[in-house]
């Protein structure tokens, strides 16, 4: 009974000082630190997209918003083809809503490619953008979307009192229906 009582306070001395070499995963050794100090890394797309307003030239209503495409590559990527899309009734200045463009990313590196956006009315939109191409025999594909806010801020009405206000005309703004 002695013995068994001090093989078990062996294994109890042994299991909380982490001695144990079934405790240790394998691969990793027993004196390697704790599981917190190893780093850990995030993998990364080859492919980067970025859509981004530049410039807005406002009009009465709606206006011409400058869009800027950022594409770049870590590594090579063969047969890039950039498409960017508009929803609604916005069209690019050509009056297309699609465009593609064949981008140059053999070697890898960054391009810059801006285009003009005719923007009828004011509002909330959503400039989409697709990059496609191959690396190493494997399809990748990466998408974004820029937001374009035109005219006033469509934000929250304003509110008095607990009450929302609702003007009937904003100052300076009212027009004459024929």
């Amino acid at each position: 009974m002695t013995e068994r009582r001090a093989r078990l306070g062996i294994f109890l001395t042994l299991l909380a000082a982490g001695g144990l070499a079934a405790a240790a995963p394998t691969g990793k050794p027993a004196d390697a630190g704790p599981a917190s100090a190893r780093t850990t890394i995030d993998p990364q797309p080859p492919m980067a997209l970025e859509v981004e307003v530049s410039g807005l030239e406002k009009h009465v209503r709606g206006g011409i918003a400058s869009i800027v495409l950022r594409v770049g590559a870590a590594v090579g990527v063969e047969g890039a083809v950039l498409t960017a899309r508009t929803p609604g009734d916005l069209r690019f200045a050509d009056g297309s809503q699609v465009k593609t463009w064949k981008v140059d990313l053999a070697k890898g590196g960054a391009r810059t490619i801006a285009i003009d956006v005719l923007v009828p009315r004011d509002g909330r939109y959503s400039i989409a953008a697709e990059l496609e191409g191959t690396t190493n025999g494997r399809a990748i594909r990466r998408g974004a979307a820029g937001a374009l806010e035109v005219g006033r801020h469509l934000g929250p009405p304003p509110t008095r009192e607990g009450a929302v206000e609702y003007l009937a005309v904003e100052a300076g703004t009212a027009e004459v229906q024929p």
